[in-house]
């Protein structure tokens, strides 16, 4: 079963354009293939959809999808 949290993840991804199926697959974020832009553009829809401020540094950490989980989960 899908926690709500990982269905807001899930619908920011969706958001940026990632398919389904890259989402399910990813290891890193390197696997969603974003591009500079669309990483921005994450970062602002993961910003409003979970109300938090990233900083430079917490946006360098989150590199990976149980990362975003983990930090989430603070």
């Amino acid at each position: 079963m899908i926690s709500l949290k990982e269905k807001k993840l899930y619908r920011v991804l969706r958001n940026v354009g990632i398919k389904r199926t890259f989402i399910k697959k990813a290891r890193s974020i390197e696997d969603l293939y974003l591009d500079d832009f669309d990483f921005r553009l994450l970062v602002f829809y993961f910003e409003n959809e979970f109300n938090v401020r990233l900083k430079k540094n917490d946006i360098k950490i989150l590199t990976t999808l149980p990362a975003f989980y983990q930090y989430v989960g603070r």
